[in-house]
């Protein structure tokens, strides 16, 4: 048994390694931009830089960015019409805007950009960091941009960027071609490389194009490997924007539909606008350019750009901490085996840019230092000065936590109604507490009970959230300071939304509208477009997202109303109607479904998804069982209650799916409400005081407990909880109104 202390490390070492291989597989997919060969051929394609003078008047307008491109084309320039003339794609330029927003006009090849670089190239940058010497591990820190009066490379010309004016615009060919870069802080591009991604972004008909600087520092990078899957990137309707932070190349028309601010763009914004940006067309890409990023010491501005993105920081630390810690324990337990697991996780870099087209410039140093260099940049990233957006969302915090200061100091008792004596369903007097919860998503103070009728099985919250209660629990949650956190479990679903899509898609043929009621930001008709080709889609919701949907181009219209206040004039205006987890939201739902019936024409088409009450594990995992959703469920009727009340209404129920409509998360989802109630965030705006050490070591502890606890509870939901017999965790019911 000798061998018993080695399995561990042997098997840790594996994981190291196949884990890095899937980073690989994925930076893979990631295709460079062609350099030219000496004489101004390309090295790539046929069709380069210096063709571009014979295609001059093929000037492209901005991508039709409601259409999804072929997810096919790979990530790398496929041809290169129309980019403009020769030029080295690996000179660093300048920028004339402060705003971090460049117009393309007004470019010049000749660049004057500040000292020269090691590959013999002019890129502005010192190569020294603060304190005029390399950093302790072998890469350049505190990059030191020799800018000029405009702040962001030189001083450039009085009408564009880095040329002497304005009147010449790209490449000679007249006219703007309706493409702006976005840009970080200290980022220089030179201007081949600008026309040749912006080529890239119109022979593709890209609606945004990230740009990925091949020597992206081993940090980013690997964060990068982690947070992106290329493919789903460039094909998911729901993906949320992933890059490297350092430039991307849009289609103006989409800013501005996008209200893309033009203010300066530190880590923090640049990562909120790459996450946005993504979400408004369904034509995106990523591809690595040969350009030099900004040199900086290790850190800097991580957690803000993680931040921006939508990533959990928190969460980010604590599984890179038990990582390590995972390291140490193997070389404690068997030291020869141990050291085969610590130069493995140290070659982590290496497995994982080798043969990629990304070479980090501090990539030997990312090896050779790993096991001092990882604690350091911990510890540097949460220790990283704040930066302007940082201190808004602080802003936005304290002007919060006033609010419900003020609004829990008056008592949340004062929320709850009465307590009803009989089932709002079917009448019946027979009640009996099924749940008692907290709030099972905020962590906002007070208890909530839902009861059970005995007679219909009907579950429904009593005493129930008045209005004004209604409204305090569901603020800050769906939008505001919630909203990227329910952005992130949104994006997430699109099998879900997917398979609800075609379960109508059976029977309900091409509809010419659809009106989706609890739209939130219109995930769903996002994914339903992709089905129903051809069908118009608009959202109900009273919250702020139905609008943020509009914008990003997901529904033709919104309406942020009641659904009992749609207007009459909309009677029969929509073919289908769909109800996808609303109605246990609503006070009175069979209100709800007398305006949805009313709203219909003849033959219209009700579809509806509900939580499964009758699904066993509900009961098992009790307050931990998220369709509970307390306290902002506040009716969840069984799958038999709304099929009479249908029937009873002249719907004919024409499907229904409920083991098929079963959705994996219960366990993985029971895991996240434990541990947000064992440890809470301590600096939420609604807790009870300043945090302490005990609520901080608490949330430590959570988020150290999360990673293990989330791939049992994945594995339990994929193979274990589905051999649980009976219905599933939800329910779906199509109903056609067959009388006028």
């Amino acid at each position: 048994m000798n061998w018993l202390p080695a399995l561990y490390p042997a098997l840790l070492s594996t994981g190291l390694a196949g884990r890095a291989l899937v980073l690989r597989h994925r930076l893979l997919t990631l295709a460079p931009l062609p350099t030219p060969r000496p004489g101004g051929n390309p090295a790539v394609v046929p069709s380069a830089l210096s063709a571009a003078a014979s295609a001059s008047a093929a000037v492209a307008t901005p991508p039709d960015l409601g259409a999804a491109r072929d997810p096919a084309r790979p990530g790398g320039l496929t041809t290169a019409r129309a980019l403009g003339g020769p030029g080295d794609l690996s000179r660093p330029p300048s920028f004339g805007r402060p705003d971090g927003v460049i117009r393309l006009g007004g470019l010049d090849d000749s660049d004057a950009l500040g000292d020269r670089d090691a590959l013999g190239e002019r890129d502005g940058f010192s190569e020294r960091d603060g304190f005029g010497e390399r950093d302790g591990f072998g890469d350049r820190g505190g990059s030191d941009v020799q800018n000029g009066p405009d702040g962001i490379g030189e001083t450039d010309g009085p009408g564009g960027v880095g040329g002497a004016g304005g009147a010449e615009s790209l490449s000679g060919l007249g006219g703007d071609v309706g493409y702006e870069f976005v840009v970080g802080e200290r980022v220089m591009l030179s201007g081949p490389v600008r026309r040749a991604v912006v080529g890239h972004a119109r022979e593709n008909g890209l609606g945004i194009l990230d740009l990925v600087p091949a020597d992206l520092p081993a940090e980013r990078a690997l964060d990068l490997a982690r947070t992106l899957n290329p493919p789903e990137y460039r094909t998911d309707p729901l993906a949320v924007g992933r890059g490297a932070g350092f430039a991307i190349v849009a289609a103006g028309e989409l800013l501005d539909r996008a209200g893309h601010g033009r203010g300066a763009l530190d880590p923090g914004a640049f990562g909120a606008a790459t996450a946005r940006l993504r979400q408004c067309t369904t034509a995106a890409d990523l591809v690595v350019v040969p350009s030099t990023s900004p040199r900086g010491p290790l850190g800097r501005g991580r957690r803000a750009w993680l931040a921006g993105l939508g990533v959990p920081v928190g969460w980010t630390i604590a599984a890179a901490v038990l990582g390590y810690l995972s390291v140490l324990a193997a070389l404690a337990l068997d030291p020869l085996w141990g050291l085969i697991a610590v130069a493995t996780y140290c070659a982590v870099p290496y497995l994982v840019f080798g043969g990629t087209a990304l070479t980090p410039h501090d990539l030997h140093s990312a090896v050779l230092f790993r096991l001092v260099r990882e604690p350091y940049g911990w510890w540097r990233t949460l220790t990283d000065p704040p930066c302007a957006w940082e201190r808004e969302r602080v802003d936005r915090r304290d002007a919060a936590r006033a609010y419900y200061r003020a609004e829990i100091g008056r008592g949340v008792e004062r929320f709850l109604g009465p307590r009803r004596e009989s089932c709002p369903w079917c009448g019946s007097e027979s009640l009996v507490v099924h749940v008692r919860a907290g709030d099972m998503l905020q962590g906002k103070p007070g208890r909530f009970t839902l009861e059970r009728c005995r007679d219909c099985g009907h579950v429904f919250q009593n005493p129930r959230l008045d209005d004004e209660g209604l409204a305090f629990y569901y603020r800050d949650c769906y939008d505001g300071l919630g909203g990227e956190t329910m952005e992130r479990l949104f994006a997430a679903q699109g099998g879900i939304l997917r398979a609800r899509a075609r379960f109508a898609a059976e029977h309900v043929g091409t509809p010419r509208a659809w009106l989706d009621v609890g739209t939130g930001q219109g995930h769903f008709c996002r994914v339903a477009a992709s089905v129903f080709r051809g069908t118009a889609f608009d959202g109900l919701d009273t919250g702020e997202g139905v609008e943020e949907a509009v914008r990003r181009g997901w529904l033709r219209r919104a309406h942020r109303v009641p659904f009992r206040d749609l207007p009459d004039g909309l009677t029969g205006e929509y073919d289908v109607i769909s109800m996808n987890h609303y109605l246990e939201h609503a006070a009175d739902p069979l209100a709800e479904l007398d305006a949805a019936v009313k709203a219909l024409p003849a033959g219209g088409h009700l579809l509806i998804e509900q939580p499964d009450p009758e699904w066993r594990l509900g009961r098992l995992l009790g307050r931990f069982w998220l369709p509970w959703l307390q306290p902002q469920h506040l009716h969840v009727p069984t799958l038999d209650n709304l099929v009479r009340a249908l029937s009873a209404r002249g719907m004919r129920v024409r499907a229904v799916q409920r083991r098929e409509a079963h959705q994996r998360y219960d366990a993985t989802a029971a895991v996240f409400v434990a541990l947000n109630t064992f440890g809470p965030d301590p600096f939420r705006p609604w807790a009870p005081g300043p945090p302490t050490l005990l609520a901080r070591l608490r949330r430590a502890l959570a988020q150290a407990a999360l990673p293990p606890l989330l791939v049992a509870a994945a594995l339990a939901d994929r193979l274990v909880l589905p051999l649980i017999p009976g219905p599933g965790n939800a329910y779906r019911v199509l109903a056609r109104k067959d009388e006028g």
